[in-house]
């Protein structure tokens, strides 16, 4: 293991813990201030919408000046937005927060697993980044089961107290990070250049992907099954309080097991892959999910509702890392941390539409309704990545004629 892929974890490890911290108790938190639960969908919606119009500016940005900094300038300002939330009060106060915690959000998304891949490579390690990306989805997960449960217990003292505590866990990671993280220098710019280096950085980075229908269909796809997929972790905590004690810190144990289920799914995907291609993993992963949203919807007591949120949870652990690893492996590392950054604002925009659309679903016809059409949605896209499948399989029949 490479200086570059330790440190990757360390510092993603850390990240990922405080950026999740609020996630077993976040929609209670927004229920807590009177939101409903449209607007609470809203809340997040803007969060994404935001992170769509931020993303691939702020990709640019860590390719122009580098992936070290704007790593942790997004340390930063997440740790401000953190701290706005502790005091929040009105749906106004959530908004600016969430605003301020999306551009956060960008600054780091695209900019440190490019850090990473770039590095290792430059260090010679030669691990498939399905495999990186795959340890690195079992990670997060493990942090966010602790850091879910102490989340969940915290917030029977107060909601607030976890803004605060992630707050200070960013400016903690920030400081590792600006003594960790190590990057070759840029070249020096002059006063004129960094304005037209970063518009053609953006402009490339959007020509790399109209350009190859791979790419292209990958993220639009990756937007498809957000728009499904991103209602559910907004609404599960109200679907499991129709069935389960009305204690908080249950929601706490809830998050865990979601998270040790995406890791079974991650610890999965290496001997898969080795019987499978990855576009019937895509496919399936689709297919599982549609099914287990489907299950969740319409069960009428606790255990399968909560078996189904937990299995379509697995299939993302183990289909997220197959779509950062096709991508990457289909972009150098001159605009990766841009074309990176284009793909999220396919999934930001996918999920800021789902949050709308499936939220007003949600509070005029009820969840379960919601969740019913996100599984057929799902269930819709899955024959699309054997589509890609299929023309990937053809492309290498016409290479192989070709050479002979």
């Amino acid at each position: 293991m490479t200086r570059t892929e330790r440190t990757y974890y360390i510092v993603f490890g850390l990240y990922t813990q405080w950026g999740w911290f609020m996630a077993p108790i976040y929609p209670l938190f927004l229920l807590s201030l009177g939101l409903d639960l449209f607007q609470v969908n809203v809340v997040l919606a803007i969060y994404l919408i935001s992170i769509f119009l931020f993303e691939v500016p702020t990709g640019a940005i860590a390719d122009v000046f580098g992936r070290k900094a704007s790593f942790i300038a997004s340390c930063a300002v997440r740790a401000c937005a953190f701290f706005l939330y502790a005091r929040a009060e009105t749906f106004g106060d959530c908004v600016v927060a969430e605003v301020l915690d999306a551009i956060g959000t960008t600054l780091a998304s695209g900019a440190l697993d490019a850090w990473a891949v770039d590095g290792m490579q430059a260090e010679g390690n030669r691990t498939s980044t399905d495999r990186f990306f795959a340890r690195a989805q079992m990670l997060s997960r493990m942090v966010m089961v602790v850091g879910g449960v102490v989340s969940g217990y915290i917030a029977e003292v107060s909601f607030r107290l976890n803004w605060g505590i992630a707050g200070v866990g960013f400016v903690v990671t920030g400081l590792i990070a600006v003594l960790m993280m190590t990057e070759p220098p840029r070249l020096r710019l002059s006063s004129a250049e960094p304005g037209s280096q970063f518009i053609a950085t953006v402009r490339e980075g959007w020509a790399i992907v109209r350009t190859s229908r791979e790419l292209m269909v990958l993220c639009l796809l990756s937007g498809a099954i957000v728009f499904a997929a991103v209602p559910t972790h907004m609404l599960w905590q109200t679907r499991v309080k129709d069935f389960a004690s009305e204690s908080v810190s249950i929601m706490g144990w809830v998050w865990a097991l979601m998270n040790l289920a995406a890791l079974t799914g991650s610890y999965l995907l290496p001997p898969l892959l080795r019987r499978f291609p990855r576009e019937i993993l895509l496919a399936a992963s689709a297919l599982w999910r549609g099914g287990m949203l489907l299950l969740a919807a319409l069960a009428g007591s606790f255990a399968p509702v909560l078996f189904g949120i937990l299995m379509q949870e697995a299939a993302f652990g183990l289909s997220e890392p197959i779509f950062m690893a096709s991508i990457n492996d289909r972009i150098g590392p001159e605009r990766r941390a841009t074309v990176i950054s284009v793909r999220s604002m396919f999934v930001t925009l996918g999920g800021a539409l789902g949050l709308v659309t499936l939220g007003l679903v949600a509070r005029g016809q009820g969840i379960p309704t919601a969740w019913v059409i996100a599984g057929v949605i799902l269930f819709a896209i899955a024959p699309w990545f054997l589509m890609l499948c299929g023309r990937r399989d053809a492309e290498s029949l016409d290479t192989a004629a070709a050479e002979h």
